[in-house]
């Protein structure tokens, strides 16, 4: 049942990833917002711990 659905999508992502002429993706890339968000959400999180330390 649900192992049969696991082992189906990892032979998938296998094929994809040892196939040497498919450029295909397994996932999609991560949108620009997202990477600015959690840059920002660390920066910001850096300064609000250095401050609560001095």
């Amino acid at each position: 049942m649900a192992t049969d659905a696991f082992d189906t999508e990892l032979e998938r992502r296998l094929q994809l990833l040892e196939s040497p002429d498919d450029n295909g993706m397994i996932l999609a890339d991560l949108p620009a917002r997202d990477i600015v968000l959690a840059v920002v959400g660390l920066v910001v999180g850096s300064a609000l711990l250095l401050w609560w330390c001095l």
